[in-house]
């Protein structure tokens, strides 16, 4: 078993040493990249279960403990429910820097090259280190990176001078929050006669050492595709804390092991019954990603990750199973390395109709390497050049020798039409783009590699507007699977009565087609052909 050392980067915040949160401020160590490890050896992950909530409600059959200070400090018992609310509860204040370039952390001179470049041109700069370290006996696996950042603006307005950005220089600018100030507020917990009050956070652990913590009404869904939200009870290993989010109200956050996190995520990730060793390379994917993440998202928040999409889907415990489970403790710590010795940015989705697609269509900026779009079948040469116009409609009626196309999963994600009224499309068209008036025709303008929309023309009765984005796209168009698709108008030309999309694939088709891995496994590939397949150029390495 190789030893595996952690090094975590400074806190990313603001804030000065004599400001009023300063002395004895709980949230310190939340809003920092810090993570430590089980008595397990597993690394420990804290994830948001929602935010913005005015109430919590907690629970546990065996009991639940409360922890004013965290691991290692008081414990209160209490009956099995806890009620959470917060008094005076202040937001942060944050501010949005637009990213202009990326650098590896050993490359500072060039970095600092770029700052003098923008700050020659009057505007306003700041570098931002991100990312971990990890080390395997004296081997160093760095994620960090350097970012060269312009301009701040108020939080909420840092996309719309992208936008500019992208349109004036050409730039695929992101960006990046800093925390100025921390939120604050007085967290409350009653349960029964017992009322217990701390400044900022609370702490909540099972009296089992592994017992699960009911978080009741956590809302669930309305991201990726997903346009609807819905409430449910969920229940999750490891320790719970409350706290003030970003926005000044309550977040509920899971502090829990890696593994443990796993065990949840890849039966909601993969379906159990897969092939053993499609659930394997999914809980390696699954793992590099969960960790290649840490560090790298949600600065302005008191947790390392999310539970949707933007990070990765998280049910809590309960979801597990056998089957995923021996998958994600048979591959214990492995994960995969890219030819620069780094972890990969290990992206997947559902199915990717036939041909995955290249990470900058879908995401912008620059190339990845390792997530270059291919063909996913053996067999098949004649889109070996990509899905384009000319040929869509050939690909989207064959292309049947696709991983993706043979298997029980494939109905509904490898091939797909959805048929809308036009009344209804415009409608949902014109709360975003009210000048296009009644929709008479979609034309697109870019494709990606895989056939993947990434510009879409809207052309109506009063005039014309322009859509980019994959997701932004297929959200527009009523949460279609993917933008891999045709358009055909049902009706008279210039006033349509129904618009058909003829589709393939679910999801960004970016990395692994998880579908594809199962039609890998099924003819009896094993775990490293299944993601060498994918992911360009790989090895994989047992980090714990």
């Amino acid at each position: 078993m190789l030893a595996l050392v952690m090094a975590t980067l400074p806190a990313l915040w603001s804030a000065q040493a004599n400001d009023e949160f300063s002395s004895g401020d709980k949230l310190r160590t939340l809003y920092s990249n810090h993570f430590s490890f089980t008595d397990d050896g597993f690394p420990q992950v804290t994830i948001e279960i929602m935010g913005g909530q005015r109430e919590v409600k907690l629970g546990a059959t065996t009991g639940l403990e409360l922890l004013p200070d965290g691991d290692g400090g008081a414990r209160i018992r209490g009956p099995e429910d806890w009620t959470i609310s917060l008094e005076n509860g202040r937001a942060a204040k944050v501010r949005e820097w637009i990213v202009v370039a990326h650098f590896p952390a050993d490359a500072s001179l060039d970095a600092e090259v770029e700052l003098a470049k923008w700050r020659k041109k009057g505007h306003k700069v700041q570098s931002f280190e991100v990312g971990t370290i990890f080390a395997v006996q004296g081997e160093v696996l760095d994620t960090r990176e350097t970012l060269v950042a312009i301009d701040p603006v108020a939080k909420g307005k840092g996309l719309a001078k992208s936008r500019v950005l992208k349109e004036q220089l050409g730039i695929d600018a992101t960006i990046h929050t800093e925390l100025i100030r921390r939120p604050s507020g007085t967290i409350v917990a009653r349960s029964g006669a017992v009322e217990v009050r701390n400044a900022s956070v609370l702490w909540f652990a099972n009296r089992k050492p592994k017992g699960k913590i009911a978080v009741k009404d956590v809302e669930v869904g309305g991201s990726g595709s997903q346009l609807k939200t819905r409430r449910t009870d969920r229940k999750y290993f490891g320790a719970v804390y409350v706290t003030v989010g970003s926005d000044g109200k309550l977040a509920v956050v899971n502090a829990v092991a890696a593994d443990d996190l796993l065990n949840g995520l890849v039966p909601s990730e993969m379906f159990p019954d897969a092939p053993m060793e499609a659930l394997r390379a999914q809980a390696v994917a699954a793992r590099t990603e969960l960790l290649q993440k840490l560090g790298a998202r949600h600065f302005g928040d008191p947790f390392l990750l999310c539970a949707s999409q933007h990070c990765q889907v998280y049910s809590g415990a309960g979801h597990e199973h056998p089957r995923t489970n021996k998958a994600v403790q048979s591959t214990r710590g492995q994960v995969m390395i890219n030819p620069k010795k780094d972890l990969v940015d290990a992206r997947y989705s559902a199915t990717c109709g036939g041909h995955s697609e290249n990470n900058e269509v879908v995401w912008g900026g620059e190339a990845d390497p390792v997530l270059r779009g291919r063909l996913d079948g053996p067999k098949n040469t004649s889109f070996k050049n990509g899905v384009t116009e000319k040929n869509l409609r050939s690909f989207l009626d064959s292309s049947k020798d696709s991983y993706c196309a043979k298997t029980k999963y494939s109905k509904g994600r490898y091939r797909w039409k959805v048929k809308v009224s036009a009344e209804a499309l415009s409608k949902r068209i014109a709360k975003k783009h009210p000048k296009v008036g009644r929709l008479t025709s979609l034309k697109p303008l870019k494709r990606g590699i895989s056939g993947r929309i990434s510009k879409l023309q809207l052309i109506g009765t009063k005039g014309e507007s322009t859509v980019e984005g994959e997701l932004v796209i297929r959200r527009l168009l009523g949460g279609l699977r993917s933008s891999l698709f045709r358009t055909v108008v049902l009706g008279p030309a210039n006033r349509p009565e129904h618009f058909e999309f003829h589709g393939g694939g679910f999801g960004h088709g970016v990395g692994m087609c998880q579908v594809g891995a199962i039609g890998m496994a099924d003819q009896g590939k094993t775990l490293g052909a299944i993601l060498g397949h994918y992911y360009k150029n790989i090895s994989l390495r047992r980090l714990y």
